[in-house]
């Protein structure tokens, strides 16, 4: 079901495309009639138009019906306004800049057993 949906909400999205595509298609389809009874240039053979001419016209055409329902769509679109309100702070705290220095290396013993020579015994030989 969510792919039926899918599709069909990306060929709705299609359908501004399709408006083209379909002059397209129907040119191919009807190239001879279109070229014999419908082109500005069946007059002269020798340009070999073969009714391209009226294609780019209903190109054309398509193209400024859609930016004309564009500019439509974008006057009738409602105005949003953003507006920022700066936020007054309710606590103010004073901070005073102290350097933090981590030296994790400044320890004036640094060997491998300095951390347990309080607690670590070494175990003590007992005579029976």
């Amino acid at each position: 079901m969510k792919r039926i949906v899918a599709l069909l909400l990306f060929l709705a999205m299609q359908v501004p495309l399709m408006n083209q595509w379909g002059a397209v298609a129907y040119y191919r389809i009807n190239r001879d009639y279109i070229a014999e009874n419908l082109c500005v240039n069946r007059d002269k053979p020798m340009l070999n138009c073969n009714g391209q001419c009226y294609l780019a016209k209903k190109l054309k055409a398509a193209e400024e019906k859609e930016q004309k329902s564009n500019s439509e769509r974008l006057e009738k679109m409602p105005e949003v306004v953003l507006s920022f309100q700066a936020i007054q702070p309710v606590f103010t705290a004073r901070f005073t800049s102290s350097e933090l220095v981590e030296n994790h290396f400044s320890t004036q013993e640094f060997f491998p057993n300095a951390a347990a020579k309080g607690f670590f015994h070494p175990p003590q030989d007992r005579l029976i």
